[in-house]
C-alpha cells in the first residue's frame, strides 16, 4: 500500500488547509446574502389587528406580458375586514396606484364573502385572511432592464367591538427582462388568493321584481344546483340590491337556481351584478360571479319537486395547517427552527450515514484514549475538529438552501433531494460512495496531511478532514427526510430567504451536534474501548455499508434512466475500482512500473467517466415511473384524484420516489402484503401512488398545497367533503387504518 503524501511543507499545508475552511464558510456567507437580498420579504404594514402584505408574482417581468400583485391581510383573531358591498356597515378594502405611463392596472378582485353577524347587523366580508388581486401589464415598449415602480396606497377598515381604519403606502419595485420569471413564494400567495375567489362562468342569470322590495333571481348553473349545497346567499355588488340581515329563500328551476331577495332599497338596476355563495356539507365555500339581466317569467320550480341533481364533488382541500401545528405548535420561525434541529437530530441514524459518522467518532475516540504527547496535542483539538466538522456541516446544508433559493428566484420548482432527480448526480454519488467503501476497506490510501500512514480522509483527524468529513455526510444524508424535517422545510421554503437560511442552519446544527458533543467531552468518548487491532478491522466492516448504499443509488438510477444505463453505470465503477486499485495496492516500485499504472488508472478513469454517459443523455419522457399495481391501486394523477374526489371516494395518496429511504422503509413494511390490501377492500379506497423520482411539477405543486418541500408524504382524503388527513412520515399500520376508518 502507497501513502501518496509529500511529506515537506506539512505545517503549511495543514495552515492552508485551515485557511481554506474559514475561506469556503466566507464565499458560502457571501453567496447566501444576495440571495436572501434578492428574495427579500415585501414590505409589510403590521397592527395588533392585521398584517398587510404586498407582492407580486414575478421575480422578472417581461414588457407587455401581464403579471398579478397580492395585497394579503392576515387578520387577527375576531376581527374582520370589508368586501366592495360591505353589508349594513363598513368599508371596502382600497387601493390607489401611482404607476408609470403605460402601465395597465387591473380591478381590485375580492375573495369570495361571508355574512359576518356584528350586534344586530350583518357586514359583507372576510375573517383570518382576505387576499385581493390585481392584475398588471407593463407597456410592450417597456425597457429591458429597467424596473417597474409601482406604488399603491392600500386602505382596510377592521372590526370587531370596535372599528379601525388602517393603511399603508407600498413600493413595488419589479425588475424586468425579456422572459418573464416567477417568484415563487408570492406565486404561492397568489395562487391561494385565486382559489378563493368566485368562478368567472359566465352563467346565464336573470332577476324579476316582485311585490314591495322583494325581487327573484335565477341562474343557470348545474354546478350551482349540485346535491348537498346549502347555505346560498346573492351578495350583490349595488347594496340597494340585499338586506344584509334577511335570509334569502331558495328554488329550484330546471336549469339552475333561484333565490327570492328583500332589497335593502327597490332602485337598483340591471344588469344585478355579485356573487351567488353556497356551501358543501364540510362547510367549504363554493361560489359563482353572477350579471343577470331584467327576467321574463321564468316558472320557478319547488325545491321538493326539483330532479335529482348530480353528487357534488368534493371541496378543495383547504389550505393544509402550518405544518408544525400537527405538533400542537404555533407555525412561526422559531417552531420550525425547532423542528429542523430534532429532524437533524434523526438524520444521524440513517443506513448510510451512519457509517461516516462511526468513523469519526471512533477517530475523536482514538484522540480521548490518547497518552502520548502527541496524541495528548490531538486530544487538546478534539473540540476543534469537532466544530471543524460542524462547519462542514453547516456550508454544505446552507449551499443545499442557496440552490433551492435560487431555483425559486428563477422559477424552477425544486424540493428536498431534488438533486436525486437528475440521473447523471445519482450516478455521481454512487460513484463517491464506492471510492469511500474502497477507501474504507483499504484498497487505496489518500491522505493530505496532518494524518499517519493509514489514516483516511473521513477518519482523520486536523481541520480539514473533520471538515470534508461534514461534507461527506451532508451529501449521503441528502435522499432522506426525516421526521419534523420534512415540515420545518416546508414552512422555510415559503418564506423569505433570511428564514430559510435560519431553519437550514438549525437542521445542520442537529445533524451535526452528537458529533461536535462527543468532540467536546473526551470523557464520553473514552466510552469506545481503546485503539487496538478491532478498530482497523471495524473501519473495514464499515465498507459494506458504504457499498450497500451505493447498490441502492445504482438501483434508483435503474428505475430513473432504464437496464442499459444502470449497466454502463456498473461497468464505470468497475472501472473507477480498478484505478484505485492501480494507484494503491498494486503500485509497483519501479519507475516503469510507475508509469504503467498510472496509464493504466487513467484509461480506467476516462473509462469511468465515459460510463456515464448515457446518464447524461437520458430523456426523462423514455422513464416508465414505478405506479402501484394490483386491485385499488393506481398510479397519481391530478384529473385521476379530482374524478375520485367527485365520487365521494375515500383515496390514500402516496408521494413517493425511489431515492427516498424513508419511503421505501414504509412501502416494505405497511403499503404492501395482504394486511395492507385488505384494509384497502374492507374501506373500499383507491390507493395512488404520485412517483416523484425524476422531475414533475404537478408533484412538486402538490407537495406545495400542503406545505411540504420533499417526500415521503402521506394524505387520506376523506369521504364527505372533509379536510385531507396529513399522515406521520414514519407510517405504521395503526396510523393508517385509523386514518382510513377501519377499526
Amino acid at each position: 500500500m502507497v501513502d501518496m503524501r509529500v511529506s515537506t511543507f506539512s505545517s503549511w499545508r495543514r495552515a492552508a488547509g485551515r485557511r481554506f475552511v474559514w475561506m469556503l464558510a466566507y464565499v458560502a456567507a457571501l453567496l447566501a446574502a444576495p440571495l436572501a437580498q434578492a428574495v427579500e420579504a415585501p414590505e409589510r404594514a403590521k397592527s395588533e389587528r392585521a398584517e398587510a402584505r404586498l407582492v407580486a408574482d414575478v421575480a422578472a417581468a417581461a414588457p407587455g406580458r401581464p403579471f398579478t400583485v397580492a395585497l394579503q391581510l392576515k387578520l387577527a383573531p375576531h376581527w374582520h375586514s370589508y368586501w366592495r358591498n360591505p353589508g349594513a356597515s363598513g368599508l371596502e378594502t382600497k387601493i390607489i396606484w401611482d404607476a408609470p405611463k403605460g402601465v395597465e392596472i387591473g380591478e381590485l378582485q375580492f375573495p369570495i364573502p361571508k355574512r359576518i353577524p356584528f350586534g344586530e347587523l350583518v357586514n359583507f366580508g372576510f375573517e383570518n385572511e382576505a387576499t385581493h388581486l390585481v392584475d398588471v401589464t407593463p407597456p410592450k415598449d417597456w425597457p429591458v432592464g429597467a424596473p417597474l415602480t409601482l406604488k399603491a396606497k392600500a386602505s382596510w377598515l377592521v372590526c370587531e367591538k370596535i372599528c379601525v381604519p388602517e393603511a399603508q403606502e407600498f413600493t413595488l419595485i419589479v425588475p424586468t427582462a425579456a422572459t418573464a420569471t416567477r417568484d415563487l413564494d408570492a406565486a404561492r400567495i397568489v395562487a391561494r388568493g385565486r382559489s378563493t375567489q368566485p368562478a368567472k362562468t359566465g352563467a346565464p342569470a336573470r332577476f324579476k321584481r316582485l311585490e314591495g322590495a322583494q325581487y327573484r333571481i335565477e341562474v343557470d348553473s348545474p354546478s350551482m344546483a349540485r346535491a348537498g349545497l346549502k347555505n346560498f346567499f346573492f351578495f350583490p355588488h349595488d347594496w340597494r340590491a340585499a338586506e344584509a340581515s334577511k335570509p334569502q329563500k331558495l328554488e329550484r328551476t330546471a336549469r339552475g337556481v333561484a333565490l327570492i331577495i328583500d332589497a335593502a332599497e327597490a332602485g337598483f338596476e340591471a344588469p344585478l351584478t355579485g356573487v351567488l355563495r353556497a356551501e358543501y356539507p364540510s362547510g367549504a365555500p363554493v361560489a359563482i360571479e353572477v350579471s343577470a339581466t331584467l327576467m321574463d317569467g321564468a316558472k320557478a320550480v319547488a325545491i321538493d319537486d326539483a330532479p335529482e341533481a348530480p353528487a357534488a364533488p368534493k371541496a378543495a382541500p383547504k389550505e393544509a395547517p402550518a405544518p408544525d401545528m400537527a405538533f400542537g405548535l404555533q407555525a412561526s420561525v422559531g417552531a420550525a427552527t425547532l423542528l429542523a434541529f430534532l429532524g437533524g437530530l434523526i438524520l444521524n441514524i440513517m443506513p448510510c450515514v451512519f457509517p461516516v459518522l462511526a468513523l469519526k467518532a471512533v477517530a475523536i475516540a482514538r484522540a480521548a484514549h490518547a497518552d502520548t504527547t502527541a496524541d495528548a496535542g490531538a486530544a487538546r483539538h478534539g473540540l476543534r475538529d469537532g466544530l471543524a466538522y460542524g462547519a462542514g456541516v453547516l456550508a454544505s446544508f446552507l449551499a443545499f438552501a442557496a440552490g433551492l433559493l435560487a431555483l425559486k428566484s428563477a422559477g424552477v420548482a425544486a424540493g428536498w433531494g431534488f438533486q436525486l432527480q437528475t440521473p447523471i448526480v445519482v450516478a455521481a454519488l454512487a460513484y463517491v460512495l464506492v471510492l469511500v467503501g474502497l477507501n474504507l476497506a483499504g484498497v487505496f490510501d489518500v491522505a493530505l496531511g496532518g494524518g499517519g500512514v493509514g489514516q483516511k480522509l473521513t477518519e482523520k483527524g486536523g481541520v480539514t478532514g473533520s471538515f470534508f468529513t461534514g461534507v461527506l455526510a451532508a451529501l449521503v444524508a441528502a435522499p432522506c427526510t426525516a421526521p419534523f424535517m420534512g415540515a420545518a422545510l416546508g414552512f422555510a421554503l415559503t418564506q423569505d430567504a433570511a428564514t430559510a437560511l435560519i431553519v437550514f442552519a438549525a437542521l445542520a446544527i442537529g445533524f451535526a451536534a452528537p458529533i461536535i458533543l462527543l468532540a467536546a467531552a473526551p470523557a464520553t468518548a473514552r466510552l469506545i474501548p481503546k485503539p487496538g487491532p478491532w478498530m482497523e478491522r471495524f473501519r473495514q466492516a464499515l465498507a459494506f455499508p458504504m457499498f450497500l448504499a451505493a447498490a441502492w443509488l445504482f438501483w434508483v438510477l435503474g428505475h430513473q434512466a432504464g437496464v442499459d444505463t444502470l449497466f454502463s453505470a456498473l461497468i464505470g465503477a468497475v472501472a473507477l475500482a480498478f484505478a484505485t486499485w492501480a494507484l494503491g495496492v498494486a503500485y509497483p516500485r519501479s519507475k516503469a512500473g510507475r508509469i504503467a499504472a498510472v496509464a493504466g488508472a487513467v484509461l480506467a478513469l476516462v473509462g469511468a467517466l465515459w460510463a456515464l454517459s448515457p446518464a447524461w443523455s437520458f430523456d426523462p419522457s423514455e422513464r416508465v415511473s414505478t405506479k402501484a399495481s394490483g386491485p385499488r391501486m393506481e398510479a397519481f394523477s391530478t384529473a385521476r384524484l379530482a374524478e375520485l374526489r367527485g365520487k365521494d371516494q375515500l383515496v390514500l395518496l402516496n408521494v413517493t420516489a425511489d431515492w427516498c429511504i424513508s419511503c421505501k422503509v414504509n412501502e416494505l413494511n405497511v403499503l404492501r402484503g395482504d394486511r395492507f390490501r385488505q384494509v384497502l377492500e374492507r374501506t373500499d379506497a383507491i390507493y395512488l401512488k404520485a412517483d416523484w423520482t425524476l422531475r414533475d411539477e404537478k408533484i412538486t405543486k402538490l407537495l406545495g398545497e400542503f406545505g411540504r418541500v420533499g417526500v415521503p408524504l402521506y394524505v387520506v382524503y376523506p369521504r364527505g367533503g372533509g379536510e385531507p388527513i396529513i399522515l406521520p412520515q414514519i407510517l405504521t399500520h395503526s396510523a393508517l387504518a385509523t386514518a382510513l376508518g377501519d377499526s
